[in-house]
């Protein structure tokens, strides 16, 4: 897969395939959900993957990847979501690099369980779903380099999904 760039108001700033492995550059705006969702779909599309573990592994990158944009950065800032995926015997893994808001979703408090269809408030499962459907999850806040050039992580999180 050849690298790709675009505008910024597309999602995806780059797609390359280095050693094997996925590394896709995400702009600060919700086409990055499927424009990302879309490579990574065709980069894993080389071996076979069940329905469930397809499905599984997309719902994990789009949660992830929305959560980071949506409340992870400044609206408009030009901020980036760095995404490595590899494929390993038996899982994928996911690393999402970004130099955002620090959080770390291993703190999140579990989404309150409803009592009724009409209590029941829409959205904060995405965290809950995505370390239940991951086998390994790990959170680590970087120390941006402040007198560097270029992009600087503050968020590193790997997440591994079983195939």
């Amino acid at each position: 897969m050849a690298n790709l760039v675009q505008n910024e108001l597309c999602g995806l700033r780059s797609a390359t395939v280095i050693d094997g492995r996925l590394e896709l550059v995400l702009n600060n705006t919700l086409a990055a959900i499927e424009d990302g969702r879309r490579r990574v779909v065709e980069f894993l599309s080389s071996e076979p993957l069940g329905e469930v573990a397809r499905h599984r592994l997309e719902m994990v990158f789009e949660e992830l990847v929305s959560n980071i944009i949506r409340h992870g950065f400044t609206r408009n800032s030009g901020q980036s979501i760095h995404v490595r995926v590899a494929r390993r015997p038996g899982l994928v893994e996911f690393l999402f690099e970004d130099d955002g808001i620090p959080f770390n979703p291993l703190e999140a408090a579990p989404p309150a369980a409803f009592q009724s269809i009409e209590t029941a408030k829409l959205g904060g499962l995405g965290i809950a779903l995505v370390t239940k459907s991951s086998t390994h999850l790990d959170y680590e806040r970087l120390t941006p380099d402040a007198g560097g050039l270029g992009f600087s992580p503050c968020n590193r999180l790997a997440v591994s999904v079983a195939t």
